[in-house]
C-alpha cells in the first residue's frame, strides 16, 4: 500500500500519491527454513495446504475450501532500498508465533523487483541479490512449516514515472510505479517461480496495485485495461510495460503451478471488467486480487455487489489489502463481513508497528499486540473465523443451547437469542450462524454484528463479548420487520458446530 489519501472517485479526474517511506524495529532475518532450523511449535504445526482453485473456491489438496486469511509483512518491499534490513523487523520463529495467536492463517509479502535481481537500482552497501532472495525463502519456508500460506507480491518495480498518481521521480523501485516494467519483470516473476515450483502453498500476486488508468487521467478505460492485460506501450507511461499475461506467460513457462493473484484498475480497487480482460492461464489457477481502502472509489456494498460479487461468482477472489485511513475497525468491519458472506478472502495492511496515527497498522509492537481500535477490530474479528493455525479446537466439539424469545406487532418483530455454552472449554470468538424465516429483514441488533440482514445470517461476537466461558449464557437479539412469516430462527451453529434450541 501506498499513502493514496487522495485516491480518486469514480467520475474525479487525478489523484496525488506521496511516497511511503517507513518502517521501525530491531532488525532481524529467519534462520534456513528446514526442519532442523524452524523451532519445536513449526515442527510441531501442519504445514500449510497446497492450494489450487476450483470454479470460484480455492481449495486445498483435499479438496476442501479455503480462505486465506490474515495480514500484510511491509518491509521486504522498501527496506532494502532504503538501508534498512531486508525486512525491517523480526521474521523469526517468534514472530511468526505472535502472528498465530490471532488465528492467521495466510501472510502477504511484498517484494521488490530490484533487490531480488541485485540490479542498479539497489543502493551500494545495500543487500546482494543472492541474500535477499535466500532471506525471501527462509521466510515464506518458515510460515508454511508453520501451517501459513503465502501470497508473494511484487510491490515495487522499476521505471520512470512522473504523470498522475507518481509516488516518486526515480527510476528505481522506490515507490508504486502504475505498470511493471518489461525490462525486469518477466525475469523477476521467472526468477521467483522457479525458486517456488513445487511448493503450491506459496501464492504469485503478480503486482500491486496497477494505475495505468490514471497515467492515462482516465481518458480511454479500454486502453488502460488493454495495457493491463497486454502491456507493450501505455498512454502516459514512458517505459515498456509488461501486462499481466506475459507475467502469467513467464512464470507458466517454469513449470510452476502455483495459483496467480492478478488485480484490476485504480490502484486494484476497480475489477469491473476483470472478466473481460483477464490474462490466459492454462493451468486455470487464476484468481482475481482486490484492494478495498475507506479512501478508494468502490466502497458500498451495492459496488461490491454489481462488481466484486460478480467476479466471486466465475471465480475466487482475494482482499489483498484492505484497511482504513483512520484508527477505527468501522470501514473493515463492513468489508470484512461482506467478504465473509461472499467466500471472499483477506490480508489487512499491516502488520508492522508503525503506529496507528494515519491509519491501517494492525500492532503496537512485535509481539502482536493490537493497536486500539483497528488492529483490535481486525483480530477479534479474525478470530471468529478459525482458519485454523494448528492450534485451534475442532469447532465440531463445541456444545451450546440457543433459547428464542419472540415479540411480534404488525410486520415487526423482536427476537431475543440466549447463547449458553454448554461444553467444558471457553469459546474465544464466536460466530453464531442461523437461517431466518423467508420474508423476515433485520433492521438493527445488540451485542453482535449481523450480516447479511436476511437469509442465512452469521452474528459475530463483538470486542466486548467475545468469550463465552464453559456454563455461560449471553443475550443477543436483533429487530426485524416481515412479510408475514414472524417465526424464530433455525439450524443454529455455533462456529461451526450444531445448537440444540428451546
Amino acid at each position: 500500500m501506498d499513502i493514496r489519501r487522495a485516491l480518486r472517485a469514480f467520475g474525479v479526474a487525478g489523484v496525488v500519491l506521496t511516497c511511503w517511506a517507513v518502517g521501525s524495529g530491531a532488525p532481524a532475518l529467519a534462520g534456513q527454513a528446514g526442519p532442523e532450523r524452524t523451532g519445536e511449535a513449526a515442527a510441531a504445526a501442519a504445514a500449510a495446504p497446497e492450494l489450487q482453485v476450483s470454479g470460484n473456491r480455492l481449495v486445498t489438496e483435499s479438496g476442501d475450501t479455503f480462505r486465506p486469511l490474515g495480514v500484510n509483512r511491509s518491509g521486504g518491499e522498501f527496506g532494502c532500498v532504503q538501508g534498512k534490513e531486508i525486512f525491517d523487523g523480526p521474521v523469526d520463529q517468534a514472530a511468526v508465533d505472535a502472528m498465530k495467536t490471532w488465528h492467521v492463517n495466510t501472510v502477504r509479502v511484498p517484494l521488490n523487483e530490484e533487490c531480488w535481481l541485485g540490479t542498479e537500482g539497489v543502493p551500494a552497501g545495500g543487500p546482494g541479490a543472492a541474500e535477499y532472495q535466500q532471506a525471501v525463502e527462509d521466510y515464506a519456508n518458515l510460515l508454511v512449516a508453520n501451517g501459513i500460506n503465502v501470497i508473494l507480491d511484487l510491490h515495487w518495480s522499476r521505471g520512470e514515472y512522473t504523470g498522475p498518481g507518481a509516488g516518486c521521480p526515480d527510476v528505481a523501485a522506490t515507490c508504486q510505479k502504475p505498470m511493471p516494467d518489461l525490462q525486469y519483470a518477466p525475469e523477476f516473476w521467472s526468477q521467483v517461480a522457479t525458486a517456488f515450483k513445487g511448493n503450491d502453498a506459496v501464492i504469485f500476486d503478480l503486482f500491486n496495485e496497477p494505475y495505468p488508468d490514471a497515467a492515462n487521467n482516465w481518458s480511454d478505460a479500454t486502453a488502460a485495461w488493454t495495457c493491463l492485460r497486454d502491456g507493450g506501450t501505455c498512454a502516459g507511461i514512458g517505459y515498456e510495460v509488461a501486462g499481466m499475461q506475459t507475467l502469467v506467460d513467464a512464470v507458466r513457462a517454469t513449470g510452476a503451478t502455483n495459483v496467480i493473484m492478478t488485480g484490476g484498475l485504480e490502484w486494484t480497487n476497480n475489477l469491473s471488467q476483470w472478466l473481460d480482460y483477464r490474462p490466459d492461464d492454462p493451468t486455470g489457477n487464476l484468481m482475481a486480487s482486490w484492494h478495498s481502502y475507506n479512501f478508494n472509489g468502490c466502497v458500498t456494498t451495492s459496488c461490491w455487489d454489481g462488481t466484486i460479487g460478480t467476479v466471486a461468482a466465475q471465480v475466487p477472489v482475494q482482499i489483498g489489502e484492505t484497511g482504513q485511513d483512520t484508527c477505527a475497525h468501522d470501514y473493515i468491519d463492513q468489508v470484512m463481513n461482506w467478504a465473509d458472506a461472499h467466500g471472499v478472502g483477506y490480508t489487512a495492511w499491516t502488520w508492522n508497528p508503525w503506529g496507528c496515527t494515519g491509519g491501517s497498522v494492525l500492532i503496537a509492537d512485535w509481539n502482536g499486540t493490537p493497536t486500539s481500535t483497528y488492529g483490535e477490530g481486525f483480530r477479534d474479528h479474525l478470530l471468529t473465523q478459525n482458519p485454523g493455525d494448528g492450534t485451534d479446537p475442532d469447532p465440531g466439539t463445541a456444545a451450546c443451547r440457543v433459547a428464542v424469545g419472540i415479540q411480534s406487532w404488525g410486520t415487526g418483530l423482536t427476537e431475543t437469542l440466549s447463547l449458553t455454552n454448554t461444553g467444558t472449554t471457553a469459546v474465544n470468538g464466536w460466530s453464531l450462524a442461523f437461517d431466518l424465516p423467508e420474508g423476515q429483514t433485520i433492521t438493527n441488533g445488540w451485542n453482535a454484528t449481523y450480516s447479511p440482514g436476511s437469509g442465512h445470517v452469521t452474528a459475530t461476537h463483538a470486542a466486548y463479548n467475545a468469550t463465552l466461558a464453559p456454563g455461560a449464557t449471553l443475550s443477543l437479539g436483533f429487530q426485524a420487520t416481515h412479510t408475514g412469516n414472524a417465526g424464530a430462527p433455525t439450524g443454529f451453529t455455533l462456529n461451526g458446530s450444531p445448537c440444540t434450541t428451546s
